[in-house]
């Protein structure tokens, strides 16, 4: 089962209007699985999407430890110079893909060995995708693999 793990753009947005960037992609590309942080209290409209707030990615991790990680970031010189292309990487069949913020990089703490860091090529692969964005791209490309 695939499992969104966002976390809340708070300061660029406010959960009552981002949280139909995210859940009206999730229900379309089939994923009933959505879990977000902080809690932001924010109730779901999406009927047929699971949304569980989290205090911290910790809380998320400490329920599900054995979930295959797949991280999604932009490739940069600093924080994750060696990232799998989206284009070129094979989605597993039960994983949650992980999404950042604008400041925020959970690679640069949560990521174990085993786990994939994978990024979404674009003409000037400046990293300023929101995450949102980037999830409708990764779920599109799961798309084709899995169908």
């Amino acid at each position: 089962m695939v499992h969104i793990l966002g976390h809340w753009e708070i300061g660029y947005h406010a959960p009552i209007t981002e949280q139909w960037y995210w859940s009206l992609p999730i229900r379309d590309f089939g994923v009933t699985e959505w879990h977000m942080m902080p809690v932001s209290g924010i109730r779901n409209r999406e009927q047929l999407i699971n949304l569980t707030e989290w205090s911290s990615m910790d809380e998320y991790f400490a329920a599900y430890p054995n979930k295959k990680r797949v991280f999604i970031e932009p490739r940069t010189k600093h924080q994750n110079p060696e990232t799998i292309w989206l284009h070129e990487y094979e989605h597993p069949e039960d994983c949650v893909y992980i999404f950042g913020t604008a400041g925020f990089n959970p690679t640069m703490i949560y990521r174990r060995e085993n786990d994939d860091v994978v990024s979404v090529k674009t003409v000037n692969d400046k990293g300023v995708l929101w995450a949102d964005q980037a999830m409708c791209i990764v779920l599109f490309e799961r798309s084709k693999q899995w169908q």
